[in-house]
């Protein structure tokens, strides 16, 4: 049987509810399962605690959308608007209620976002498509984008602080650790400098970095840190890791298929961080078992190795 556990964002298009796809996941070989934000309260209903392994949980799942703004809690979190931060701050909680009712031990959060024109980014990925990576025009694109980040980022990254304060305080009462993603887009939070702040701000046994490769990767193809200087700087604090491949800008491919140093990444992994599989949905069972057998040799081995 896997040690990894098998995100369901592979249960897209594939089953309605996790009861019917745990029984496809079981017959791969996995053990347990992590519950991911593209789960609705529908999609678990009826089952019961301990009917399923569980092993994390993704806020804001089970996801209810806000009754007035489209943005999703994931985004709200660092809302300086304190009641559309409080309503976030609620949605993390139903998720380490979920987590602690159902004997997972962590909970991964998305931290938000500073708000900055999206043209910003759009523009610098097209470059990138585009073959102008390591050109004066592509350093020109980046500083605009990071300029205007840093200019913008304040009010977000204080808001953002404050959610995770009273989130840690929750954790711990409920005894569930909780680990702050790292993400895929450059105006999205934290950086590498600003998950140094937050990690400090924390105790070790509550809060932590919720490594997921792919998005690090994406962003070290683009320009920004990479993924030995996040894991030199953070490895100690790693909670759990979300394991896919990339290849350019696309991630959640399987490991192999591209640009990630997974043996760097398991060198780093603490021994009792999750290792979570987030597949995209479109791979065949095969595959997926294939891939988790691939990353269990990876993990054995520099384990060996230690």
């Amino acid at each position: 049987m896997h040690k990894l556990s098998l995100s369901t964002m592979w249960m897209q298009h594939r089953a309605g509810h996790v009861r019917e796809w745990w029984e496809q996941v079981r017959g791969l070989g996995f053990e347990q399962i992590e519950l991911s934000h593209i789960i609705t309260p529908a999609m678990i209903a009826g089952l019961e605690p301990g009917e399923i392994p569980v092993s994390s949980v993704h806020f804001p799942a089970p996801t209810v959308p806000h009754p007035t703004d489209a943005r999703g809690a994931d985004k709200l979190i660092a809302s300086p608007d304190p009641t559309l931060r409080g309503w976030a701050v609620d949605q993390a909680r139903r998720s380490i209620d979920l987590a602690a009712t159902w004997g997972a031990s962590a909970v991964c959060i998305h931290a938000g976002a500073v708000e900055v024109p999206w043209r910003l980014e759009w523009a610098l990925r097209q470059r990138w498509l585009g073959g102008y990576f390591g050109t004066p025009v592509y350093g020109r694109t980046l500083d605009e984008l990071l300029t205007a980040r840093a200019a913008a980022a304040e009010p977000y990254f204080s808001a953002v602080r404050r959610s995770l304060e009273e989130i840690a305080v929750y954790a711990q009462q409920m005894g569930v650790r909780i680990g702050v993603e790292t993400r895929v887009h450059v105006f999205e939070m934290p950086s590498l400098e600003e998950a140094q702040i937050i990690l400090a701000e924390h105790d070790p046994d509550v809060l932590g970095l919720w490594y997921d490769a792919g998005h690090v990767q994406v962003q070290a193809n683009l320009g920004l840190a990479e993924p030995r200087a996040w894991l030199e700087t953070c490895g100690p604090r790693i909670v759990a890791a979300h394991l896919h491949d990339t290849r350019g800008l696309r991630d959640h491919l399987l490991p192999g298929a591209g640009d990630i140093d997974f043996e760097l990444l398991t060198a780093h992994l603490p021994a009792d961080a999750l290792r979570v599989c987030e597949f995209d949905w479109y791979f065949e069972p095969e595959e997926i078992a294939a891939a988790a057998r691939r990353l269990e040799r990876m993990i054995w081995d520099n384990e060996t190795r230690r």
